[in-house]
């Protein structure tokens, strides 16, 4: 296109600017001489493109733009190319989306996309990549299809047109509708021209991430054309680059295959391993040429990629290890960063990671490699290849590196440290030691998830508790400055379990006082707060200290900050109050953190998002790459089947998650498969099909519905992919049950629902006699949950009458592509709604022998009990199961001193109350159990028996 002069000088005006005023005079002066420009009749094409470049350059610059649309329209409709060109320029960054020249510039589109010349087509297909209006890849897809699949279109047409398909595809996923013609693209993947097929499986790749069932063809193609290339020799000269035939296509291929699983049919097979066979071999020769090199060698790692991916020869995986173990030595950059993630990947699947191990001080070296990319892969490889043997290695090197290594890198480091740390720790004080030692050398480097993280763990973990006090004091009496993140954990962690250590030697409580006050002044406002919640807590555990911790929040009620000064005035006034029990009530000991609640995972995931093209591997070993391949392996059927087998129709998807609902009354166990796999026609019993490992899996799920029926909280079910955690607070006839659902994988999963409905067994004519409805109030579940993510949802129960069936809770949610319907049952029976009521000692048998005459109701078993006998906790343990079921025990009243006793009352909102009496008669020579329940109601006495038979029978 020729220069325009016009255009020429006003840029060279601009360019003489000397401030942002004269650029700006300089620009409204030339916009205004535009608009009068374009009120003028009989504007030339030439002035009319001439005048729209200025717009466009102006654009450019950040300046508004808002006139010129029609005359870009204009220049579309011109027949020569240069205008045209413009035009579409024009019309790419001018035009906003529902302008009034919308409907005329995708008319011309479509009327240039069928144009007989090629160029007129071309340019089209480049204005469609770069427009960005929202309806326009709906309404001109199937043009672009035609053309791509014409057999009339030229080559050129055909790639671009290809390109053009994978823009859109990528920006506008749904408004393609690529699954009506993915498969008629597949084909192209064996096009003669290589031009042609490179745009294809560019377009191919993408698509099979998405429909995987309608590209289920392409590894067929793919493996043909990578034999044509390879091992037939069989392409032109001109796309030989430095002696590598067609690399890019060769590399393209490559990665497109490990978006399939291994072939099925044993030719196929056969052939795509003397592929990867053939590559490693031309890989021994050393090339000459740096050019050649990087082919070769990029042709080499995507195939060892594949190779790993679909671990189909155990030889050839060794023969990968040595081979990669050789590249991370290479004096070049490139090849040391390629060989440090390609050994990442083989970690993340080989069986054994000796192979591995064999080089770790070499890449423990690569961590000081000049190249910060070097080092960052050298820190993925050396998280992905850790394990128990040689955890505290690593992670020793990992620390003594992170005092020298990058900023941009420490954060990722010391989060990796912190994972490894908790994943492989043998010893609870090498735990401690490694996270204080973590938090104090690159606090200023990772968020608060580290230290919150290791307050959680040391919640949860009572043998770790005395040894973290210990280190906590330490921690502040140690070096003259405590980093914050390690003041934060340490006065954390004396606020809750100082009294462990309030005996030992200087460990007093005025000790851990005069620690924590020695390094306040020099924290920041959080780390204060924190350390006067502390002082507080210190008030309910040592009252001997009681005056000097008053002391120091009366020092904080008059604090400057606003945050400090209401904390420290709320825990004066909580301290001084009269009450005995409410400051015990308030400051009690936090309860222990669910373990799901890590959000250090999740956050290091976050780091490492996929690019354009999903990933099909990630950092973290071999554990959980194989949960990922276990939800990638139910998302479909997918094969890399022969290509001309045609006719065979493809095998729906089928994915089912194994839950073990909770157990039913009666003992049997609903677990089964997940409900949406419709080929399940088996009506054999499903006991006796279940594998070892689906046994204990329903057994644990038996444990935890037991154990949730005296407790108000745990966990419902723990599976591979999710965790269900129930909460409950019951005051009779009403109640609140929380579900909260835990992502244990390592993506994302959507579509999230949870119902909980009440069988049709407990209704009658007057309406179900449990009610069970969303709690009002709360938040929606979100969309998508991230891995080691949590949601939750709070159901209202109500007991409208007795019932005799726990309501179900119903599960679904989209992994990898895959809906799974988890199905259990809701802890939730008449037990739960049974208030415990005190009575005289003397009182109790009068009212057991005026309910046993009147044989109202009356349920008594005989339990089997071995751990009387062994156990020394046993007897505290029934107190609780009888407590924990809502009975008030009458201590005294039984003259057998093992027995126990208990009164309660189970409360209807419609159908009354009904007083329920509990005795529990253990004999440990026996290692038998009586367990008699009697109540006015047999339906409640029946209900309370089967909840304690249940509890017995998962001890």
């Amino acid at each position: 296109m020729a220069p325009m002069k016009g255009l020429t000088v006003f840029i060279a005006d601009l360019r003489k600017c000397r401030s942002n005023e004269e650029e700006e005079r300089r620009v409204n002066k030339e916009l205004a001489n535009i608009r009068t420009k374009f009120k003028e009749p009989g504007l030339s094409g030439y002035n009319r493109k001439k005048y729209v470049c200025k717009l466009i350059y102006m654009s450019l610059l950040g300046y508004d733009v808002n006139f010129g649309h029609r005359e870009a329209v204009a220049l579309i409709n011109s027949t020569k190319y240069s205008e045209k060109q413009i035009g579409y320029l024009a019309v790419s960054l001018l035009l906003i989306e529902n302008d009034e020249y919308t409907r005329a510039v995708v008319a011309t589109l479509r009327r240039d996309m069928h144009d007989p010349s090629e160029w007129m087509v071309c340019v089209a297909l480049n204005a469609i990549s770069n427009i960005t209006f929202g309806g326009l890849a709906e309404l001109l897809t199937d043009d672009i299809v035609v053309q791509l699949l014409s057999p009339a279109a030229s080559m050129f047409v055909k790639k671009k047109s290809a390109l053009c398909l994978l823009r859109l595809l990528r920006r506008s996923p749904e408004a393609v509708d690529a699954g009506k013609w993915a498969a008629r693209v597949v084909p192209y993947l064996g096009h003669r021209d290589i031009g042609v097929a490179l745009a294809a499986t560019s377009l191919v790749t993408a698509l099979a991430q998405q429909f995987p069932d309608e590209t289920r063809k392409a590894g067929a193609f793919a493996i043909h054309r990578l034999k044509a290339i390879i091992v037939d020799a069989e392409y032109p000269v001109d796309y030989v680059y430095y002696k590598v035939p067609a690399p890019w296509l060769q590399i393209k291929l490559l990665r497109l295959l490990q978006y399939f699983p291994a072939p099925e049919s044993a030719e196929l097979r056969a052939l795509l391993l003397s592929i990867l066979r053939q590559i490693i071999d031309v890989s021994q020769d050393v090339p000459r040429e740096l050019q050649q090199m990087d082919a070769q060698y990029s042709i080499l790692f995507e195939a060892i990629n594949l190779g790993i991916h679909l671990d189909i020869d155990q030889a050839l995986m060794r023969e990968c290890a040595a081979l990669l173990g050789r590249f991370i030595t290479s004096r070049e950059t490139n090849v040391r960063y390629l060989g440090l993630e390609t050994m990442a990947h083989l970690a993340a699947y080989i069986d054994t990671l000796d192979p591995i191990k064999t080089y770790q001080g070499v890449i423990v070296r690569s961590l000081r490699d000049r190249d910060v990319s070097v080092r960052r892969r050298a820190l993925d490889l050396l998280y992905s290849m850790c394990d128990v043997d040689n955890a505290r290695g690593i992670v020793s090197e990992l620390l003594r590196h992170m005092a020298v290594s990058d900023f941009a890198l420490r954060e990722e480091m010391a989060l990796k440290v912190a994972i490894l740390t908790e994943k492989f720790a043998t010893e609870y004080s090498w735990y401690v030691d490694v996270m204080m030692r973590l938090v104090s050398l690159a606090g200023d480097h990772m968020g608060d998830e580290v230290w919150h993280r290791i307050v959680q763990v040391v919640l949860a973990n009572e043998e770790l508790q005395l040894y973290a006090c210990k280190i906590a004091l330490q921690t502040l009496r140690g070096a003259p400055v405590c980093h914050e993140s390690a003041f934060k954990v340490s006065a954390y962690v004396l606020g809750e379990f100082g009294h462990l250590i309030a005996n030992a030697p200087d460990c007093a409580p005025v000790d851990q006082l005069k620690a924590l006050q020695t390094k306040m002044p020099a924290m920041s406002q959080p780390a204060r707060a924190v350390a006067l919640t502390t002082v507080a807590k210190f008030v309910n555990l040592f009252p001997e200290i009681k005056t000097l911790c008053l002391r120091a929040l009366d020092r904080y009620r008059g604090a400057l900050d606003a945050e400090l000064q209401q904390r420290a005035c709320e825990y004066y006034a909580l301290a001084t109050v009269e009450s005995e029990d409410l400051l015990p009530a308030v400051l009690e000991e936090m309860p222990p953190f669910p373990e799901r609640q890590s959000a250090l995972m999740s956050r290091l995931l976050k780091r490492e998002a996929d690019t354009e093209d999903q990933r099909t591997w990630v950092y973290g070993g071999r554990e959980i790459n194989r949960e990922r391949n276990l939800r990638k392996a139910g998302k479909s059927a997918t094969s890399l089947t022969s290509a001309d087998n045609d006719d065979r129709a493809p095998e729906p998807p089928q994915r089912s998650e194994e839950t073990a609902a909770a157990v039913e009354e009666n003992g049997r166990n609903a677990s089964g498969k997940g409900n949406n796999n419709v080929n399940d026609s088996d009506d054999s019993d499903p006991a006796t099909a279940l594998t070892p490992e689906e046994q204990e899996r329903i057994a644990k799920s038996k444990r935890h519905y037991a154990r949730l029926l005296w407790e108000r909280d745990g966990i419902l079910f723990d599976g591979d992919e999710i965790q269900v955690g129930v909460v409950a607070q019951y005051k009779p006839p009403a109640g609140r049950v929380g579900v909260f659902l835990g992502n244990k994988t390592a993506a994302p999963i959507y579509d999230i629902a949870i119902h909980a409905f009440v069988r049709d067994d407990n209704s009658g004519d007057d309406g179900p006699a449990l009610v069970v409805r969303p709690a009002p109030g709360q938040d929606p579940l979100p969309g998508s949950l991230m891995p080691l993510g949590q949601a939750r949802l709070f159901f209202d129960v109500t007991c409208q009458r007795i019932f005799t069936a726990p309501p179900s809770l119903r599960i679904t949610y989209t992994m990898a592509g895959a809906p799974t319907v988890a199905e259990l049952q809701l802890p939730v029976t008449m037990g739960h709604f049974i208030d415990p009521v005190t009575i005289p000692v003397s009182d109790f048998f009068a009212r057991w022998k005026q309910l046993g005459d009147s044989a109202i109701g009356e349920a008594q078993s005989i339990l089997k009990s071995p751990f009387l006998a062994t156990d020394a906790s046993a007897s505290q343990w029934l107190r609780n199961v009888v407590g924990g079921m809502g009975f008030a025990l009458i201590n005294g009243a039984d003259p057998e001193p093992d027995n126990l006793v208990g009164v309660g009352i189970a409360t209807t909102e419609s159908g009354g109350r009904f007083g329920c009496l509990l005795r529990v008669e253990p004999k440990p020579s026996h290692g038998l159990t009586r367990v008699t329940v009697r109540a006015t109601s047999p339906d409640v006495a029946s209900a309370v028996a089967t909840n304690i038979n249940m509890v017995f029978g998962s001890r």
